[in-house]
């Protein structure tokens, strides 16, 4: 996604968002999955930038920094309930779709800072992860595999 420019020369930075798919959590779960759509909401209204889904991380992408194995199980549902207990999410197809593209945002926005000399990820900033498991309410390391 190129920078737009406006009449007077500023260039718009593009962020990358992914509160769109929703997060089924249990009630009185602790993490405020909330903050996503409100972070992305006072941008809307303050202005001033490009706001754009995140497109989904691909399989490849992701294998990079995480055994495929793992990448696997997540996203076919397969993976051990005990790794999703130290994730601290319940595994759901929207958590797989959210996830994939919390790490797509970061790799967006990193390509986008590249070419353009800015980029950001609403999202992003999931380092709790390991290589074949995630933690911490991480799932994949998006930093991980964008570097």
């Amino acid at each position: 996604m190129v920078i737009t420019d406006k009449p007077n020369g500023y260039r718009v930075p593009v962020l990358y968002y992914c509160d769109h798919y929703g997060l089924p959590l249990p009630a009185g779960h602790k993490f405020p999955i909330r903050k996503y759509a409100m972070l992305r909401e006072r941008l809307e209204l303050s202005g001033g930038f490009a706001l754009r889904a995140a497109p989904a991380a691909e399989f490849q992408e992701l294998a990079l920094a995480h055994d495929p194995d793992y990448v696997g199980s997540i996203v076919d549902g397969s993976v051990d309930p005990r790794v999703m207990r130290r994730i601290g999410f319940p595994w759901s197809p929207e958590l797989v779709r959210r996830s994939l593209a919390s790490v797509g945002g970061t790799l967006a926005a990193a390509r986008e800072a590249l070419q353009n000399g800015v980029g950001g990820n609403l999202a992003g900033g999931t380092h709790h992860a390991f290589r074949a498991e995630g933690s911490g309410f991480c799932v994949f390391n998006d930093l991980a595999v964008t570097i």
